[in-house]
């Protein structure tokens, strides 16, 4: 009998993914602040409404994407044959490796950074280059000469620079992304710009795409519009550079419903907007808070902060720990002693902060 084995690059050993058959569900007497979902009630009442408006009769029929792609097109305010629907951010970052990276060619990423850049580039066989964050008095930092300089010298494929990154929060200014595309351009090398917390950060590289084919905007539906369950994202792109994405899609880029929700929220993009402003001033005075209590606070410019509890840490997270659910610790040198918690509108995050300052008495 014959073996079967598989890709070359899947028998790497360092290439290995969870079986989602055995996780545990989050507790749902807890305040879920791990994941930087969109934990704004009002928003969760408007997806509803949403939803419930869609005529069921999609569940049964085959996707229909064109009203969703005009609409989208004219609120990126680039054409339809820029954009592909793909199932999140995460699905637009694999299509890119898939049309773009041949096995053996170099991809650059940050360190730390998504999980799913370092499991790509394995997957694909690709030679991974990190470009590591440093640590300063402010949070971390990356330089952007370190970039530019790795690109002259290395002549990646690809380039991830997911902007703001995750985890660190951290952001590169309109400036320094153009330099960076032009350094691509003259290296050849394809620059994806993930901006799955748009407009959290409200700085795009969108109006790029229809100058440059060098360039790919990864978006998402599931950060700022609070629909992480329907797995829609985006790709925004060169129409010359977009099609290799159209010729690696399946039949139907999407579930019906969830081109039938965009199509449907994309007329009140006013709600999401809202949203966003009622999560940042949660965030705003959750940070003020923190700082009042004398703690370490790493603000973002995501739906995110860090902060360092100190010599109070054990007492804050016991306090917690039965109530909210968040990230306690990193294992990356630029975020060490820091925790991560989402963020959402004032009245939730009076509610932990209520529950920080209790510990404290």
């Amino acid at each position: 009998m014959t073996l079967l084995t598989p890709k070359k690059t899947l028998l790497n050993d360092e290439l290995v993914r969870p079986d989602t058959y055995r996780s545990v569900p989050r507790d749902k007497k807890l305040l879920w602040l791990d994941k930087n979902e969109n934990m704004d009630p009002l928003q969760a009442q408007f997806i509803k409404s949403v939803c419930d408006d869609i005529d069921p009769i999609v569940l049964s029929t085959y996707p229909e994407a064109a009203e969703a792609y005009f609409r989208l097109s004219k609120w990126l305010g680039v054409p339809p044959d820029c954009i592909l629907f793909v199932p999140g951010s995460d699905g637009a970052i694999r299509m890119t490796f898939e049309s773009f990276v041949e096995q053996g060619e170099t991809v650059i990423y940050t360190n730390p950074t998504f999980a799913m850049y370092p499991v790509y580039s394995k997957m694909f066989g690709a030679v991974a280059h990190e470009i590591s964050y440093h640590k300063n008095a402010s949070g971390p930092e990356i330089s952007s000469s370190e970039i530019i300089d790795t690109i002259i010298k290395l002549k990646p494929k690809l380039l991830c620079l997911p902007n703001p990154d995750s985890p660190t929060g951290t952001v590169l200014g309109e400036k320094v992304i153009r330099e960076i595309l032009k350094v691509c351009e003259g290296s050849g090398s394809l620059l994806l710009v993930d901006e799955a917390y748009h407009p959290f950060y409200s700085r795009t590289a969108v109006p790029l795409v229809q100058t440059s084919k060098n360039i790919i905007v990864a978006r998402t539906f599931a950060k700022a519009w609070g629909a992480a369950g329907l797995r829609i994202g985006y790709a925004v792109g060169h129409p010359d550079t977009i099609k290799f994405l159209h010729k690696m899609r399946p039949m139907y880029e999407v579930s019906s419903f969830a081109l039938e929700f965009v199509a449907n929220a994309l007329k009140h993009t006013k709600q999401m907007e809202c949203s966003v402003n009622r999560i940042m001033e949660g965030k705003a005075f959750f940070v003020k808070s923190l700082k009042k209590l004398g703690f370490s606070v790493i603000d973002t410019h995501a739906n995110f902060v860090h902060v360092d509890f100190g010599k109070n840490g054990k007492l804050v997270h016991e306090a917690l720990s039965d109530k909210v659910l968040y990230r306690k610790s990193f294992d990356q040198p630029c975020l060490l002693g820091y925790s991560r918690f989402t963020v959402a509108p004032k009245g939730v995050m009076q509610n932990v902060l209520s529950i920080i300052e209790t510990s404290l008495k």
